[in-house]
């Protein structure tokens, strides 16, 4: 069976010219880690993006200016910027292979989900850090 499905993932890998990444039991049980959030996104991960993306803004004076976002489940210039700014302070902290583009593919996840522990007194980004976190991480 293990076979089976290992075959099934790498075909699908091939056809629609992605990769194949194994990880954590919990990063593949997240619905949204599994795919790559851009412009013109929409939805509920994508509100989860920018629900820890805030929480990133007021967590870390490195990462202030990425934020705060509109929570509005749209992907536009606000989002992709604030994503852009993220992404640039972990490659220059501790992720220095972090593709700077905007976009929030398996590197980027990694990161939102890893970082955005401390909220100060916004009870609303505390509660939104914690819908997101465990929706989509």
């Amino acid at each position: 069976m293990r076979k089976k499905l290992a075959g099934i993932l790498l075909a699908t890998a091939v056809l629609f010219g992605g990769s194949v990444v194994a990880g954590s039991a919990s990063a593949a049980a997240a619905p949204c880690r599994q795919n790559v959030y851009g412009p013109g996104g929409t939805g509920t991960c994508v509100k989860a993006i920018q629900s820890l993306a805030n929480v990133l803004s007021i967590s870390n004076s490195g990462r202030r200016e990425a934020g705060p976002i509109a929570i509005d489940s749209i992907y536009g210039d606000q989002t992709k910027n604030a994503i852009t700014k993220i992404q640039r302070a972990a490659r220059a902290a501790n992720h220095p292979n972090t593709k700077v583009d905007g976009w929030v593919g398996a590197q980027t996840w990694t990161i939102l989900c890893y970082y955005g522990a401390f909220w100060g007194h916004d009870t609303k980004a505390r509660d939104a850090y914690h819908w997101a976190k465990s929706y989509a991480c």
